[in-house]
C-alpha cells in the first residue's frame, strides 16, 4: 500500500499541523505486508496555497498513485473534498513515526 503523509515546512519528522491539502509537501511511503514502511520520496506541493476552483482535481492528480492520504486533519468539503474518507487518515499534530504508528495499529 502507498502512503502520503503530509509534512511541515521545515520538518521532515512533523505532521503538516493545517489541512491535508495546504500541506507544502508529502511523504510518500511505502508500507510492506509485515507492516514495515519505506519511504519513497518526499513530493512537493505546488497547489499548497490554492483555494476552491480546480485544487481538488489538480491535489488528486498529484497524490493519484497513493492508497491513503495521512493528515492531521483534513478541511474543507467533508466527503465531498478532494480525497474520499475512506481514503484518509486524520492523526492529528504529531510526529511522523506516530502516525506511522497509528496506521499500523488500524
Amino acid at each position: 500500500m502507498r502512503v502520503a503523509i503530509a509534512l511541515a515546512k521545515n520538518d521532515d519528522q512533523k505532521v503538516y499541523p493545517g489541512p491535508f491539502g495546504h500541506a507544502p509537501r508529502f511523504a510518500i511511503y511505502e508500507i510492506e505486508r509485515g507492516g514495515e514502511a519505506r519511504l519513497l520520496e518526499v513530493r512537493e506541493n505546488p497547489y499548497a496555497a490554492m483555494e476552491g476552483g480546480r485544487k481538488h482535481e489538480l491535489m488528486r492528480g498529484l497524490l493519484g498513485d497513493v492508497d491513503l492520504r495521512v493528515g492531521a486533519r483534513f478541511g474543507h468539503g467533508g466527503s465531498m473534498g478532494a480525497f474520499p474518507m475512506a481514503e484518509r487518515l486524520e492523526v492529528g499534530p504529531v510526529t511522523v513515526a506516530e502516525a506511522l504508528n497509528r496506521l499500523k495499529a488500524r
